[in-house]
């Protein structure tokens, strides 16, 4: 903002905008499969995007953008296929265009977001190449112990304050009880690091899966590809449980919503990339072919 300070969700066509905080992940990552028959069928395609799925509005239940992306993808491929969506790293990424004065909270903003999706997908087809030597899914996981964020007694006593005094309802009494719940949480942990689970899964020597346990920030997800052996790397977020958002290290100075109620302390984002980093190796390597050897005398 012009102001020096990083805005959270500051509204569209707000004047006082410089430019967007951070990158995104422009990728849509597919993946197709289809049976061996004689006449191949369509049984599977797999997408994976950076962006929150929380488009439509309201306090119904919607399958969102994604469910937009199938609808699209069944029109092409038929009813019989399924369409498996995946988060990206999107913790910090949300739809709201604040250059453009259009309404983005609605069905048909859903549908709009669904459809592009879709015709990435559809560009993609033709130039899919299949997998070679994939040979089974092979698969790491580890625990990992986060430190909690810090707080001081000070804190701890003005968290319970608010809590119990909380009534109002403007963007500054959100965020104190969104700091408050931070502390209360974290007190209540009684400094039990948070252990969470990070899992790879991989496919041959050229695709990947990395399952995050949280909503994580899209910088985290960059570096793992930016770092990734395999030539295909899908980050999938709010897999095996989720301990809420995690940041990266540079974005806590900057403060807001997203990093004042993450449960972890600066630097957790970063331990979780070079967990991933390390599995893929392993996993990368553990799939080269062997070296011929020498045949006996």
């Amino acid at each position: 903002m012009r102001d020096g300070s990083v805005g959270w969700n500051p509204g569209k066509l707000n004047p006082q905008i410089v430019r967007p905080a951070g990158p995104i992940d422009p990728e849509v990552g597919v993946l197709f499969a289809e049976s061996i028959a004689a006449k191949p069928a369509p049984l599977l395609t797999f997408v994976n995007y950076a962006l929150h799925p929380d488009t439509t509005g309201g306090t119904r239940i919607s399958a969102d953008y994604p469910g937009a992306l199938s609808r699209a993808l069944a029109l092409y491929k038929g009813p019989e296929m399924l369409t498996l969506f995946a988060n990206g790293t999107c913790g910090n990424i949300n739809h709201t265009d604040v250059r453009w004065a259009g309404a983005q909270g609605s069905p048909q903003e859903a549908t709009r977001l669904g459809t592009m999706l879709a015709a990435a997908v559809f560009k993609a087809y033709p130039r899919l190449q299949p997998l070679t030597n994939a040979g089974v899914l092979r698969v790491r996981s580890e625990i990992v112990k986060l430190p909690l964020p810090p707080f001081t007694p000070e804190q701890l006593e003005a968290a319970r304050f608010d809590v119990r005094t909380a009534k109002d309802n403007t963007r500054d009494g959100f965020m104190e009880l969104v700091r408050a719940h931070r502390v209360l949480d974290t007190a209540a942990r009684e400094g039990r690091p948070q252990e969470v689970e990070m899992q790879v899964i991989a496919l041959g020597r050229d695709v990947a899966w990395v399952a995050w346990p949280g909503e994580i920030f899209v910088e985290l997800g960059l570096s793992v590809k930016a770092g990734s052996p395999f030539a295909h790397t899908y980050n999938v977020e709010l897999a095996n449980g989720t301990i809420g958002y995690i940041p990266n290290k540079s974005a806590y100075p900057e403060g807001n919503y997203e990093v004042e109620s993450a449960r972890v302390a600066e630097g957790s984002g970063e331990m979780l990339v070079t967990s991933a980093l390390r599995m893929l190796a392993e996993l990368h390597q553990a799939a080269a072919p062997l070296a011929p050897t020498a045949p006996k005398p």
